[in-house]
């Protein structure tokens, strides 16, 4: 009986398109008045919370079915006020003080037409920005996705080995040792994604293509009886 040590690794990466976007948002505003500054912050961040709450509100169709809104949790930072004294002086040679207020908004849309629209209205506020987008799966997808991609990359290496075995004469392959490592893998921009579609900041509003990758390093015994040949050989392969 002669036996036979194969070391493989199995790569696999699954695309998927998101389901969730979070938009990240920043209002701001300065002036010499510490009130106004205040206020104006306070009054967009007031318009913008009630959109929002009005986006996540569950309503029941006519079987009494709740149907989640487009929008499934949003927040705000505290409003924060800072002043300094201007970089240039008056007429008088005074340097006035000028004040500045922010705070942050952060939502994240199942809906994502409902997002574009949501954006849209953020545009019609002069102290209010876009920051960032950021698109993922929900919690359920991904172990949905990562068992998959998991199972993909062992019998890519159980592939892997039965070709190995059976180019030097052996048949049957079982697994000794299996390991999870960190490959490579592959980045969502190798994949083809769809044209971006830019807002005025330069934000990339184009949902883009989620990557979820595995890969695993396996050490396969395989059997072979060659009469009175006993032989252990090695194979590994990266």
């Amino acid at each position: 009986m002669s036996s036979l040590n194969i070391t493989v690794r199995g790569h696999s990466a699954l695309c998927r398109f998101p389901e969730r976007a979070v938009v990240y948002l920043t209002i701001e505003s300065s002036s010499e008045s510490e009130e106004t500054v205040s206020n104006e912050v306070s009054s967009t961040c007031n318009d913008l919370r009630e959109l929002l709450e009005s986006l996540c509100s569950n309503e029941e169709d006519e079987s009494g079915t709740s149907n989640a809104g487009p929008v499934s949790t949003f927040s705000s930072s505290p409003i924060l006020t800072t002043s300094k004294n201007a970089n240039t002086s008056d007429a008088k040679g005074n340097r006035p003080r000028v004040y500045k207020a922010i705070t942050s908004i952060y939502a994240i849309f199942c809906d994502f037409h409902e997002l574009y629209k949501f954006i849209m209205k953020v545009d019609e506020y002069p102290n209010a920005r876009m920051n960032n987008i950021n698109w993922y799966l929900t919690e359920i997808s991904k172990n949905e996705i990562g068992a998959e991609s998991r199972m993909e990359a062992i019998l890519d290496a159980v592939t892997k080995a039965k070709q190995y075995a059976q180019s030097v004469g052996y048949d049957d392959v079982a697994p000794l040792d299996i390991r999870e490592i960190e490959g490579e893998g592959m980045n969502a921009a190798r994949y083809p994604q769809r044209p971006p579609t830019r807002h005025a900041s330069g934000i990339n509003l184009t949902p883009q293509d989620i990557v979820l990758n595995s890969c695993v390093e396996v050490t396969f015994l395989c059997l072979c009886d060659l009469g009175s040949t006993d032989q252990t050989r090695t194979i590994a392969d990266s």
